[in-house]
């Protein structure tokens, strides 16, 4: 993909590669390998694996640029309760147990509700969300019609976006209005695109009074009335109109430009990666709970001070190579969706950082993802993931443990090859355990299970003589399959974003949006903001790299860039410490220039390095809360470049952005912190957007800038 284009691939050679543009826009392109490769690097470049695959072009065909990850939890649950209707039958089919005859099927449908209503039962058991679950059981259970409707759409696709009701791709349950009702209410309309500025209750009075003359022509000529229109439709029609002309309609064109002008700165598995056994395990060690962020220093904690770790890991069938491994507290879907975004992430810097001797650099693209039925894989959240990234997915039964062999078998290993050597193990039951006190031997935390889990995992596991191999080691299987299959690189980082980072709702302003202080904007942005007006919008976050977000709009994920330009690979805890430290030490600073503000960033990230490996792997998962929490604790106030509502320096120093206000106890407000619409202040004193990147290369058909 490149801007938006679809390139196929003509021709493959030992140097180089052909590729040719579908719009026909070009003759062929020739790359080398190498070239190729560095755009993949740099982003300029994307594969989007399956493209004229069956089930990814009827996708396409029918629901576009739609994910399942953005529909709600009441609609993703009737997706899935579909796929439960539909596997139900063919397994049930498959057994022989009925045809799809209509006799059969009708006599068939009571066992199969019982059978459904106990997987929903199952799943509410195991921690999903049983007020949307639970609606479930009171639903009206499908006929065979319908029913057959599914197993035909499903067998065609095997694609959870075939289930979702056809009519939010269509408008089929809108309210309809006919076209001589709606010709009189665009005409009512215009008369809100004025000066004297129409209230909205009038515009619905004109065009119910239009709508009451129409009515008796109608019946003079023996036709049936029409009915008259709410001031809720009325609304709706007003809220689609461009905000920038209607503003400028009704206010004239400078209050318009000055409100939305924009503002800021700028199995049998041969080939690695073709199958990913997931699973969860509880630590046989006892360990203090507070490296895992729970306060224990209240005595009523006295039972909570030690405990056991969980660690979800991700395995490669074909070459036994952990490709992650995630601490957590307890099983949770953010720890298995953080652990599958380091799957895919290359994790040398993680490794060397911990101090390994060997590189942790095995990562890719993930074609199938093979799960239990663990609460945490079972999440509708984990699914959708999983389907808007093109990834397969299977969740075999529990307690068939040779279905998963390669990750139970890891988890063995684990339990004979390192907790023989680590004090405070607790075995694998009390039998084993006999007589050892496991309690009064805990020395161990979140910090210290982490650096021995990844040494052991990077220098001894990956370099060890594995049986299942033909006693080659995982390492060398992996470059010795990668060398025979090529390389699958994984989906670009702001891809990944879109789909695993951290949800976040924030308000759209002309600076952008505001998250921790720092604004991100682009001309997009601005553009949405101009037509759209102030409003909600959805983002999503990587706590590893401030330099950018994902904001979704226009029906798509959208990459932004921050307007700190030193945010670009700074983790949100090393930004939390540079402002910490920053207000500690300017607390009586009315203004603070930017140099300051680097310095403190390099000083902090040279001693940063080996905790940001740590929290890659450990259980201090960042989350929505924990966001909104610094927000509120070490940001407020803070707003990086020219706060709106302030009059800008006029004279600043060459190169010298500043923090206006921002550091200073006494200047930060609570205006400042609000992200909702910022005061406006005169257009001439708003910056120019920076540059945006260049487009980038990218995994989807939606129309994204990078």
């Amino acid at each position: 993909m490149a801007g938006g284009t679809v390139h196929v691939v003509c021709a493959v050679s030992d140097s180089t590669l052909e590729l040719r543009p579908l719009d026909g826009s070009s003759d062929l392109l020739c790359f080398s390998h190498d070239d190729i490769k560095c755009m993949l690097d740099e982003c300029k470049a994307s594969i989007e694996y399956g493209y004229f695959s069956n089930a990814e072009a009827a996708r396409r065909a029918l629901a576009g640029s739609s994910l399942v990850s953005r529909m709600g939890a009441a609609e993703k649950a009737q997706i899935f309760r579909k796929k439960l209707f539909v596997d139900c039958y063919l397994e049930a089919e498959k057994d022989g147990e009925v045809t799809r005859s209509n006799d059969s099927c009708v006599a068939f449908l009571p066992e199969l509700e019982k059978r459904v209503e106990a997987k929903i039962l199952e799943n509410i058991r195991l921690g999903q969300d049983g007020t949307e679950l639970g609606k479930l059981l009171s639903m009206k259970h499908p006929g065979r019609t319908a029913l057959m409707a599914w197993v035909r759409e499903w067998q065609k696709t095997h694609d959870p976006m075939c289930l979702a009701k056809k009519s939010r791709f269509n408008g089929a349950n809108a309210k309809r209005l006919s076209s001589q009702v709606e010709n009189v209410l665009q005409t009512a309309i215009k008369t809100y695109l004025h000066p004297n500025r129409v209230n909205v209750r009038h515009v619905a009075d004109e065009a119910n009074r239009a709508i009451r003359e129409l009515n008796k022509s109608l019946v003079l000529n023996d036709q049936i009335p029409v009915r008259e229109v709410s001031e809720r439709t009325v609304y709706r029609r007003i809220e689609g109109l461009d905000q920038f002309e209607t503003c400028a309609a009704r206010e004239g064109a400078a209050k318009a430009k000055n409100k939305f002008g924009p503002y800021g700165q700028g199995l049998e598995i041969e080939a690695p990666l073709q199958r990913i056994e997931m699973d969860e395990w509880q630590i046989d060690l006892l360990a203090y709970l507070e490296g895992a962020g729970v306060d224990v220093s209240d005595p009523k904690f006295d039972e909570l001070r030690t405990g056991r770790f969980w660690m979800c890991v991700a395995i490669d069938a074909a070459t036994r190579v952990i490709l992650a491994i995630k601490v957590a507290r307890t099983p949770n879907v953010e720890a298995a969706l953080a652990t599958l975004w380091l799957a895919m992430r290359n994790k040398s810097e993680i490794s060397r950082q911990l101090g390994c001797k060997k590189a942790w650099s095995q990562h890719g693209h993930i074609f199938n993802v093979v799960v239990d039925n663990g609460s945490s894989f079972v999440n509708p959240d984990f699914k959708a993931a999983l389907s808007d990234l093109g990834i397969g997915y299977e969740v075999l039964p529990a307690g068939v443990p040779k279905l998963r062999s390669r990750i139970e078998r890891v988890f063995r290993t684990l339990g004979t090859m390192l907790m023989p050597f680590l004090t405070g193990r607790t075995f694998g039951n009390t039998q084993e355990r006999g007589d050892y006190p496991a309690d009064q031997y805990v020395l161990h935390t979140a910090d210290s299970i982490v650096e021995l889990m990844v040494r052991f995992v990077v220098d001894a596991y990956h370099h060890r003589p594995h049986r299942g191999l033909e006693y080659a080691t995982p390492a060398d299987a992996w470059d010795r399959l990668m060398g025979l299959y090529g390389y699958s690189p994984a989906k670009s980082p702001h891809a990944l974003r879109h789909f695993l980072g951290i949800p976040l709702q924030r308000q759209l302003g002309r600076h952008g949006v505001l998250v921790c202080g720092i604004a991100y904007t682009s001309r997009d942005l601005a553009a949405f903001f101009q037509r759209r007006g102030a409003q909600q919008i959805d983002l999503r976050m990587d706590p590893e790299d401030m330099g950018c977000l994902s904001v979704w709009f226009d029906d798509a994920w959208h990459t932004i860039p921050a307007g700190l330009q030193n945010a670009r690979g700074v983790s949100l805890a090393v930004w939390e410490a540079t402002i910490r430290d920053l207000r500690r030490s300017n607390k009586a600073a009315a203004r603070l220039h930017i140099e300051i503000v680097d310095a403190a960033l390099e000083r902090i990230k040279q001693i940063d390095d080996h905790q940001r490996a740590w929290r890659q792997i450990g259980p201090l998962t960042v989350s929505a809360k924990d966001i909104r929490r610094a927000e509120h604790e070490s940001f407020f106030g803070l707003s990086f470049g020219t706060v709106p509502g302030e009059a800008v320096e006029e004279n600043p120093s060459v190169g010298t952005a500043s923090l206006t206000g921002a550091l200073s106890e006494t200047a930060a407000s609570k205006e400042h912190a609000d992200e909702g619409e910022p005061s406006v202040s005169d257009a001439s004193d708003q910056p120019s957007l920076s540059v945006d990147p260049q487009p980038e290369w990218r995994f989807s058909d939606e129309d994204e800038q990078g």
